[in-house]
C-alpha cells in the first residue's frame, strides 16, 4: 500500500515536470534562437551578452572580450588621428634627424676651418722661420766678414809699423791680390814708403789696381783665390827650386825682425792663412823660432800651443 502512494507521488512529481518541460522548451528554444540570430547579425548585441558573460565569474575566462561598443565613424576618426599621430611622430623623427645631421655637417665645416687656420699658421710660422734662419746666417756671414776685416786691419798695421824695406820684402812674396788686399786698410804714407822698396813691376801693377775702389768682400775672395792658385803651382816639381829661395828669404826677413813683432805679424797670418804661418815657422832657423814662439805664447798661449802641435804633425 505504501508503495502505491509513492508511485502515485512520483507519477504525479514526474508529470508536473514533464508538463514545465513541454511548455519551457519552446520558449527555450525561441530565446537560445534568437540569441544566435542577434549574436549573427547584431554586433552591438553580441557585445551586450558578451559585457554580461563578462560579469559571470568563471565564464568570463571562457568568452571573449566585447567589442569596443564605438560607431564606424568613431573608429575612422580614432583611426585617422593615429595615423596623423604616426606621421607626426615620423615627422619630428625626421627633423631630429635632420638637425643632427646639419648639426654634424656644421661641426665637420667647422673642424676644416680649423684645420685651414692651423695650415696657414703652420706655413707662416715656417715662412718666419725661414726667414729668421735666412737672417741669421747672413749675419753670422756678416759677422765673420767684419771679423775677417778686421784681422785684415791688424795685420796691415802691423806691415805698417815694420820698416819700408822689410815690409816690402814680405809684400814681393805675396800674390798681387793679398797686397792690393793689405793696401786697401793702409794709410797713403805707409803705402807710398812700401811701394818705393817693392818690385817696381809689381809695384806699377799694384798703383794701377789701387786707382779702382773694391769692396773688402771681393778683395778677400779674390785674395784668397790668389792665394790658392799660387800654392797650387808652387806644389808642381818646376816650381821646386823656388820654394828654396822663398823659404831663405822668408828666414832672412823674420829673423832680422824683434821677436814681438814677428810673434805679432805671425799670429796675425795665421787667422788669415794658416798654412803660410806655419811655412814661415819652418823656414826660419831653430833660435829664431824658439824665440817667436816664445813672444807667441805671451800673445795668445792657446793659439801658441795650436801651432805648435801643427808644427810637430806636419
Amino acid at each position: 500500500m505504501a508503495r502505491t502512494e509513492l508511485d502515485e507521488e512520483l507519477e504525479e512529481s514526474g508529470g508536473g515536470f514533464s508538463k514545465f518541460l513541454f511548455f519551457m522548451t519552446p520558449i527555450l528554444f525561441t530565446v537560445v534562437l534568437l540569441a544566435v540570430l542577434l549574436t549573427l547579425f547584431s554586433p552591438s548585441f553580441k557585445n551586450t551578452m558578451l559585457e554580461i558573460g563578462d560579469k559571470i565569474p568563471f565564464i568570463n575566462k571562457i568568452i571573449p572580450d566585447p567589442e569596443s561598443s564605438k560607431s564606424d565613424k568613431e573608429k575612422e576618426a580614432d583611426k585617422k588621428a593615429e595615423q596623423k599621430k604616426q606621421e607626426e611622430s615620423t615627422k619630428a623623427t625626421l627633423n631630429q634627424l635632420k638637425e643632427q645631421v646639419a648639426k654634424q655637417e656644421a661641426e665637420l665645416e667647422e673642424a676644416g676651418r680649423q684645420v685651414a687656420e692651423k695650415d696657414s699658421k703652420v706655413k707662416e710660422l715656417e715662412t718666419q722661420l725661414q726667414s729668421a734662419q735666412t737672417k741669421a746666417e747672413e749675419e753670422k756671414a756678416a759677422e765673420e766678414q767684419a771679423a775677417y776685416q778686421k784681422e785684415v786691419k791688424k795685420l796691415a798695421q802691423i806691415y805698417s809699423e815694420m820698416s819700408p824695406s822689410k815690409a816690402a820684402a814680405i809684400f814681393d812674396k805675396l800674390t798681387t791680390d793679398e797686397t792690393l788686399q793689405m793696401f786697401s786698410v793702409m794709410s797713403n804714407e805707409s803705402k807710398v814708403a812700401i811701394l818705393e822698396k817693392m818690385d817696381p813691376q809689381k809695384a806699377a801693377d799694384i798703383s794701377i789696381m789701387l786707382k779702382d775702389v773694391k769692396p773688402a768682400e771681393e778683395l778677400a775672395i779674390a785674395a784668397l783665390q790668389s792665394r790658392l792658385k799660387k800654392e797650387a803651382a808652387d806644389a808642381t816639381p818646376a816650381q821646386s827650386s823656388g820654394n828654396a829661395l822663398d823659404e831663405t828669404q822668408l828666414s832672412q826677413t823674420f829673423g832680422s825682425m824683434s821677436a814681438d813683432a814677428a810673434s805679432k805679424l805671425i799670429i796675425q797670418t795665421y787667422k788669415i792663412s794658416p798654412e803660410k804661418a806655419l811655412k814661415i815657422l819652418k823656414a826660419v832657423n831653430d833660435t829664431t823660432r824658439s824665440k817667436i814662439l816664445d813672444a807667441m805664447t805671451k800673445e795668445d798661449e792657446k793659439l801658441s800651443v795650436k801651432i805648435v802641435n801643427q808644427l810637430i804633425s806636419k
